[in-house]
């Protein structure tokens, strides 16, 4: 009952500091309701089980940004990015694919999905107005993987699994330990450059979220986690070099003190199938897979639509690679796979445009930090390893729905319009209401 309360009165609480001072409250409780996601909780029942709390606090975000669009940093409009073409590009090729979609009504729900996502890079990247605006969203993100971090805990594996903790695209341990991942990379960021309370705080949540993300015992998350942290080695702003180095090496101690043998070996071994029970997750099973995946886009190289492969799996592979005993079929373990089959070519050609634009824009923050300053460099560093930790992970699992990186590239957007302004000599107002001029 306690739980329950504390969710209405902090999601009431920031409907109307929404409407009242910023939209990012509203973004707020739209996070509330996709880490906490109430229906999976015990105490749903008290709330009511057909409650549509992300689609409200979605609602509550948008009309937010409507009210307060005079008093937010005029931006360019939010289809002058590359990101923003491709995402909306992909969604308006996802509605195009209808006639020759295998599944409709699955396509239709993914269509869908997708197209919710497009609308949260939109407001997120409205509300990201300011430089401190960058701060509070990824604290936000970090504080939502934390809350995760005590759910797994609470939970603890079941054999050597980590389900079931998240909502709705995070009920599984491969995305869950994505999503810790970019978590404890954005806290890294946050801890090398924030001061007093929300240093300590980053601190203690990311000694949470690598204790959720080793109880999920996956490998491409932790994967993810070393490629982002090379990133952020290699790309943050030199004031923070010596910093960083000494939280690698603290960081380094802690991860060897809360590690366990069932990780150990997770990461250390890659399976041959013994059993069909075993296919699903074996490295064996992933290749066999990638090559049906291969045939699956040679066959319909425009796209089957949403969950091809799933739907064609038990046409292109032997019964043993399939889930469920060999009478059910095999989802993807691979994001671009999963682009190349169910949107063909166009997905294809979409994605590696994004993958380029983000490795260009990793490199042009090192030139940006005159413009940016050390700290507004780092969390830009730190968004750009996020993303590089989903990449990597999603060459072992299908990320094309997790709604993290829509969050991330438009952040990442904003910073580098935060950069425009200052090469130009322009500088957005710290806080309060700003003018639709721009300032000198």
């Amino acid at each position: 009952m306690y739980s329950a309360t504390a969710f209405l009165i902090f999601c009431a609480a920031c409907t109307v500091l929404a409407f009242v001072r910023h939209p990012i409250y509203g973004f707020y409780f739209y996070l509330a309701s996709t880490y906490v996601f109430p229906p999976a909780r015990w105490w749903s029942y008290m709330l009511g089980d057909e409650t549509r709390w992300s689609l409200m606090a979605a609602g509550v975000t948008v009309l937010a940004v409507l009210l307060h669009r005079g008093k937010l940093q005029p931006k360019p409009v939010w289809l002058a990015s590359v990101p923003a073409i491709v995402f909306a590009t992909y969604a308006a090729w996802m509605w195009i694919q209808f006639p020759w979609a295998l599944d409709p009504n699955v396509h239709f729900r993914g269509s869908l999905q997708y197209a919710k996502y497009l609308v949260a890079f939109w407001f997120v990247y409205r509300i990201v107005d300011t430089k401190e605006r960058v701060r509070d969203v990824l604290l936000a993100h970090m504080l939502g993987c934390t809350l995760l971090g005590i759910f797994a805990y609470v939970m603890g594996r079941q054999g050597d699994r980590l389900d079931g903790v998240g909502g709705p695209g995070m009920d599984e341990a491969n995305t869950l330990g994505m999503y810790f991942a970019t978590g404890a990379i954005v806290g890294l960021g946050l801890l090398l450059t924030q001061a007093g309370w929300r240093r300590w705080l980053s601190l203690g949540c990311i000694a949470i979220i690598m204790n959720g993300l080793v109880l999920t015992n996956t490998r491409g998350a932790f994967l993810g986690l070393v490629a982002g942290g090379l990133v952020m080695a290699l790309f943050k702003a030199k004031t923070h070099r010596r910093r960083f180095w000494v939280l690698a090496v603290v960081g380094l101690l802690g991860v060897a003190s809360i590690v366990d043998q069932k990780f150990i070996d997770r990461m250390s071994t890659i399976e041959n199938v013994t059993s069909e029970t075993e296919a699903d997750t074996s490295a064996e099973g992933r290749f066999v897979l990638l090559e049906a995946q291969v045939q699956m886009f040679v066959d319909y190289p425009m796209g089957t639509g949403h969950r091809g492969t799933e739907l064609l799996s038990r046409h292109y592979l032997d019964k043993k690679w399939l889930s469920w005993s060999g009478h059910g079929a095999r989802a993807s373990h691979n994001t671009f796979m999963t682009t190349l089959v169910e949107q063909g070519i166009p997905g294809a050609v979409l994605f590696v445009w994004l993958t380029l634009w983000t490795l260009l824009a990793m490199l042009r923050l090192r030139r940006l930090e005159v413009h940016l300053g050390a700290n507004l460099t780092t969390l830009a560093v730190a968004i750009v390893s996020a993303l590089a930790a989903i990449f990597v992970a999603g060459n072992t699992a299908d990320f094309l729905l997790a709604e993290v990186q829509f969050w991330l590239f438009a952040t990442l957007v904003s910073i580098l319009r935060f950069a425009a302004m200052g090469s130009t000599g322009e500088r957005p107002v710290a806080s309060g209401a700003m003018p639709r001029q721009s300032l000198t």
